[in-house]
């Protein structure tokens, strides 16, 4: 079981937010993407942006399945290094669960997000817990010369 640990403050420069409250309705996950996917529209390499929608998917979708009420969605990004966010009413840890057999379905999304993530880990937060994960963003494209 990982320990609990806060997310590395390697930010630099400005800091742009999105704060997306969850529930337990159904689409919730989805809307949690089609948000992300809007505020991540000057990405131009779509396989980061894919793999961003991914994680979104799995940690909302964990934090709706697993605790009694889901939180937030919190995204922290500068030019270089997304953080994702999921907050939750449970205080249980995650618990990354092998793959096991190929026709065995679900206890994927941890081991995907320490596929795709930079970094990943969770701390407490209120009474439950915080679950975040962190995307290295490629570098801007330079602006066309005058």
């Amino acid at each position: 079981m990982p320990r609990a640990t806060l997310p590395a403050t390697d930010f630099h420069g400005a800091l742009t937010v999105l704060h997306f409250p969850l529930s337990a309705r159904p689409g919730v996950s989805a809307e949690a993407r089609a948000r992300t996917a809007d505020w991540l529209d000057d990405i131009t390499e779509r396989a980061v942006v894919a793999d961003v929608l991914l994680l979104v998917s799995e940690l909302v979708a964990n934090a709706v399945r697993y605790a009694a009420e889901p939180g937030a969605l919190l995204l922290v990004r500068d030019a270089r290094l997304l953080r994702i966010e999921v907050t939750d009413s449970s205080p249980r840890p995650p618990r990354p669960r092998p793959p096991r057999r190929p026709e065995d379905v679900g206890g994927l999304g941890l081991f995907l997000l320490g596929r795709l993530a930079r970094r990943w880990g969770w701390h407490p937060h209120g009474p439950g817990k915080a679950v975040w994960c962190e995307v290295a963003l490629p570098p801007p494209r330079p602006l066309p010369a005058c």
